[in-house]
């Protein structure tokens, strides 16, 4: 049982629902804490409702000033000092800006959670040594910290999806929901509400800082009036209903947001965010499908009118992939065990691995769910070797007799290696299943598994001659698969050039996309779900077109890989990993470009455009729409896959190399 001592901002208090989103993210750990029997301790104000245990301070009253903060620092330190005296506490895990002034001088490990600017941070708070365990929030504040800070982890924010529904109607005001300070920009909505002609419900609490009370009176009271009204503090289900019911939320921040909780309690209500391109939010919201990021009041305004034309599903979707607080919770759980490692009685010999041989399709097939999660849990898994992908594959362009090697602990899927047995050159080889269209294949493994005993089933399966691994990416674990009485060579056999994110677009993009927009009505698409068919259709047509020009069919002319594209891409699209967009001129489709996004990776799998249309580049206009969109999703690099065409070194991109494993027997 872990004993994890949270420590709250001295000025908030923390209940199931509280007002702050520091106070959000310690609830719901301290929320999970519970359920799953740890000892949950929490130093919070004395008016807080954790369901843990609290260990109260007093409340402060009044204006808070510098005696204040001198005051309630003192608090906590008493506070953090009684608690370690008279619990076993594994891990102190501190919420605060001010952290700086309670830190404990203690053995035991800290998290520290930034969950504000850095700035806001003094510079000896972002570089205290191995002992404390800097938390960003998200990446765009992880690359904000530079060098100089030393961030542990990156756990993304997460929100209770299951707290918030979207409304099949919604009403017509906007709505604002936050602290009202000057950071959050409270006086920008009120402008570009009126400035759009549409009504503003602004939500949130007046903290007592002297700053925070002369900003509302001197720059947001003013403004209110008629349609702009101020509600106060909300929380609970009055946010949730004022969530589902508004036409967009507006996020104004006029600071780099680290995240934001509520553009996703406002996605997960199926309600479209429209906010500043800054921070962090272009990681929760994709221009034009889950709302609208802007660079002006002007174009507030004018996204405001059109929020209600986004569709709730696509908006629910988005926080159901992005801001699960299952997801933010397991992180912090798995971050406590391993800094507090196992207690002395569970410190036992780990269970064996155990392989087992499948060698037919059904029962690779009944392994689809256990290999997702599998999947998930392995940091370098790409959307080739999911069970979305490979199963499709086995279906429709089948190469050989299945000989899967299956690795379970306990009972419990920790590895696999789907490997077919075909002739090569008059020898019996084992092969990558996948092949031919999948641009990366290898073995998926949970970190720490030993492939000893896939060495070992190999030597003992006496029907191969030679093994044949490829295409892998350096760090593939089968590059180190020693097979006894076996010798192996390695060899690079092609190159897959990749972009690394952030980047500028080439400056000819802005000049095509001015000449495309004189040419017509231009409408850039991203395909949902039941959409994904007939967009996989234009991009059949498309790419037919261009290659029949050449006398040629092209990799997408039969019938057999059509259908795995179709039955792979539905898969992962349900999954959240597709990513197909199509660029319209005049209602018309000119450009579809197939790629994935999965673990903060882009992948660009295929295109094709109007070859009538050619002069006005839209498949480089396309891709530069794409990567733009990967940025905004966080990914840290776009790969374009396999071959060295000339074009992808024109975005920038460098080689990463293509490798061959082969494993001859004697």
């Amino acid at each position: 049982m872990l004993s994890v001592l949270n420590v709250a901002y001295p000025f908030a208090a923390v209940d199931r629902d509280p007002l702050g989103g520091a106070e959000q993210v310690l609830a719901l750990i301290d929320d999970a804490l519970v359920r799953a029997r740890h000892q949950s301790l929490v130093i919070a104000r004395e008016d807080s409702r954790p369901r843990g245990e609290l260990i109260p301070v007093p409340q402060t009253g009044g204006v808070i000033g510098d005696a204040e903060r001198r005051r309630a620092a003192l608090a906590h330190r008493e506070a953090i000092a009684g608690a370690l005296r008279r619990h076993r506490v594994d891990v102190v895990h501190l919420h605060g800006v001010d952290f700086l002034d309670y830190l404990p001088a203690t053995d035991l490990p800290v998290v520290v959670t930034l969950h504000l600017p850095l700035s806001w941070y003094p510079p000896a708070a972002l570089s205290l040594g191995e002992r404390v365990h800097l938390v960003a929030v998200s990446e765009s504040q992880r690359r904000a910290c530079g060098a100089g800070a030393a961030i542990a982890e990156v756990v993304p924010n997460g929100v209770a999806l299951e707290r918030y529904r979207p409304r099949a109607r919604r009403a017509a005001f906007a709505l604002l929901i936050g602290r009202v300070c000057p950071e959050k920009g409270v006086h920008v909505a009120l402008r570009v509400a009126r400035r759009a002609g549409v009504p503003l419900l602004c939500g949130g609490p007046v903290y007592p800082y002297e700053e925070h009370l002369r900003y509302f009176e001197r720059d947001v009271a003013p403004l209110l009036g008629g349609e702009r009204r101020y509600l106060g503090p909300v929380c609970g289900g009055r946010k949730a209903e004022l969530l589902a019911r508004a036409r967009c939320l507006l996020v104004t921040s006029q600071v780099d947001e680290t995240s934001s909780l509520v553009a996703l309690e406002a996605l997960a209500s199926g309600t479209p965010v429209v906010g500043f391109r800054r921070g962090a939010l272009p990681e929760l919201v994709e221009s034009g499908v889950t709302g609208f990021l802007v660079d002006s009041e002007e174009e507030m305004a004018e996204a405001i009118l059109w929020a209600d034309r986004l569709h709730p599903a696509d908006c629910r979707r988005a926080a159901e992939v992005r801001g699960s607080s299952d997801r933010m919770i397991g992180r912090y759980l798995d971050l406590y065990r391993r800094l507090a490692g196992p207690p002395p009685r569970a410190r036992r010999p780990a269970a064996r691995v155990e392989v087992e041989l499948v060698r037919d399709d059904a029962g690779l097939a009944a392994l689809a769910a256990p290999w997702r999660e599998l999947c998930d849990r392995s940091p370098d898994a790409t959307p080739f070797q999911r069970p979305e992908w490979q199963l499709a594959w086995r279906r429709h362009l089948r190469g050989g007799e299945l000989a899967a090697l299956v690795l379970r602990r306990a009972g419990r899927l920790v590895g696999l290696v789907p490997l077919e047995r075909r002739q090569s050159g008059g020898r019996r080889a084992l092969v990558l299943t996948g092949g031919g269209v999948s641009d990366y294949l290898d073995a998926i493994v949970e970190p720490g598994v030993d492939l000893a005993p896939v060495g070992r089933a190999l030597a003992a399966l006496r029907s191969w001659d030679v093994l044949d691994l490829q295409p892998l990416r350096p760090g593939s674990p089968l590059l180190a698969l020693e097979v006894p009485g076996c010798a192996g060579a390695v060899e690079a056999i092609d190159a897959a050039p990749v972009l690394p994110l952030p980047a500028a677009l080439p400056r000819r993009v802005a000049v095509d996309r001015r000449r495309l927009a004189r040419a017509g009505a231009v409408e850039w698409l991203r395909a949902r779900p039941h959409e994904v068919p007939a967009l996989l259709g234009e991009l059949f047509r498309l790419h037919a077109a261009r290659w029949s020009a050449r006398g040629e069919r092209g990799v997408l002319g039969d019938p057999a890989v059509q259908a795995l594209h179709q039955e792979a891409a539905a898969g992962l699209a349900r999954r959240g990993i597709l990513r197909l967009f199509a660029l319209t001129l005049d209602g018309a489709v000119i450009a579809v470009l197939y790629g994935f996004g999965y673990k903060r990776r882009a992948h660009f799998y295929l295109s094709g455009f109007d070859p009538a249309r050619a002069a006005l580049s839209p498949g480089a206009l396309i891709l530069g729409w794409v990567i733009e969109r990967a940025m905004g999703e966080g990914a840290r690099e776009l790969d374009f896959l396999r071959g060295r065409e000339p074009y992808k070194y024109a975005w920038g991109a460098v080689d990463r190399p293509l490798l061959r494993r082969t494993v001859r027997r004697g």
